[in-house]
């Protein structure tokens, strides 16, 4: 398994690298650039918040702490044009990741659980477009990059579970850990595509290709639907 430097490395690289791709192939500004390098460089380290322990986890949640209420603050504002509780909300949102989310995930994850497989990283990138507020090509692009730097962090534990022995290759135990389509645990596997699901149906919805669900029409559409049998009592 690769070690927390050497994912932070080759993610930071990675990140570096997709944000002169953005800028010199795409025309992406220099300040949404950086931000795809910082969030590819994040990414990276995503999947090793189930190790539930040590100062790394502790650094990544407090980076996706500040990270998240950041990408989060035009649609707060949106939401709540007081200055007053604009800034409590990025406060209260900051406490929530940095310590529930860590207790939640110390009592819940598994190391090498489905926080190492493809659906989690389609999850996380399918969650940087939601919450990031702009225009359509942005949100793909910054999306982009939290799905290529999860994947770096999957890819370097895979090859890492390869070594060499004599003359041939030689896979360890933890060898198809990382990247994976699902896990051993039925449960973690449904919540896992019924989240993806949900991130998806999100997706569309901010695109245009589905309507959002109003849940209060609810009724009157049942009511709706009956009233033929009504009539015919």
């Amino acid at each position: 398994m690769a070690g927390y430097r050497e994912h932070i490395s080759v993610s930071g690289l990675l990140g570096f690298i997709y944000g002169s791709v953005g800028i010199f192939l795409f025309g992406f500004s220099v300040e949404q650039a950086i931000l795809g390098w910082c969030l590819c460089w994040l990414a990276g380290m995503l999947p090793d918040l189930d190790s539930k322990t040590g100062r790394p986890v502790r650094e990544i949640f407090g980076l996706l702490a500040i990270a998240v209420p950041v990408l989060l603050i035009r649609r707060i504002a949106n939401w709540m044009p007081s200055p007053e509780r604009l800034i409590l909300t990025l406060g209260i949102l900051y406490v929530v990741i940095r310590y529930g989310g860590a207790a939640l995930l110390g009592k819940f994850a598994v190391h090498r659980g489905m926080f190492h497989s493809i659906p989690a990283m389609l999850i996380a990138a399918g969650a940087a477009f939601l919450v990031y507020d702009c225009e359509l090509s942005a949100r793909c692009f910054m999306a982009g990059a939290v799905g290529s730097g999860f994947l770096s962090h999957l890819v370097l534990d895979e090859m890492y579970s390869v070594t060499w022995s004599g003359l041939g290759l030689k896979l360890n135990s933890a060898a198809g850990s990382a990247i994976k389509m699902g896990g051993k645990n039925l449960y973690a596997n449904l919540f896992t595509y019924a989240l993806l699901a949900l991130v998806a149906y999100g997706m569309a919805v901010e695109i245009g290709y589905l309507p959002m669900i109003n849940f209060s029409e609810g009724p009157d559409r049942i009511r709706q639907a009956m009233e033929p049998i009504r009539q015919l009592n």
